[in-house]
């Protein structure tokens, strides 16, 4: 990797962490980032911490998992479930939940 390349991963990196700062905060969503290219960010960092690779979820095993990122923000967590599936960062089939990439 060239000096230039590892400086724009840094920044690239940087500007992530700054993204789940703002939206993020003592473990909790403070709210979904109506720009698309945050959301994506913020979405795919709550699929990485809250489900496992390989894992199956039930509905209710999701929804509570998801309550503790909603505790006190401005999103519920069926937005948020619904946000997930929709953006492709769980998968649903038969009423099992998998994070995406993840054979079902």
């Amino acid at each position: 990797m060239t000096g230039t390349a590892r400086t724009e991963a840094g920044s690239a990196r940087d500007a992530e962490k700054a993204i789940l700062r703002t939206f993020v905060r003592d473990g909790r969503l403070t709210r979904l980032p109506a720009r698309w290219n945050r959301k994506v960010i913020v979405l795919r960092h709550i699929a990485e911490e809250t489900f496992r690779p390989g894992a199956d979820y039930s509905e209710p095993e999701v929804n509570e998992k998801l309550r503790g990122w909603c505790e006190g923000g401005q999103t519920d967590h069926v937005t948020l479930r619904r946000s997930l599936v929709d953006q492709r960062h769980l998968r649903r089939s038969d009423g099992v939940y998998r994070r995406a990439g993840e054979a079902a």
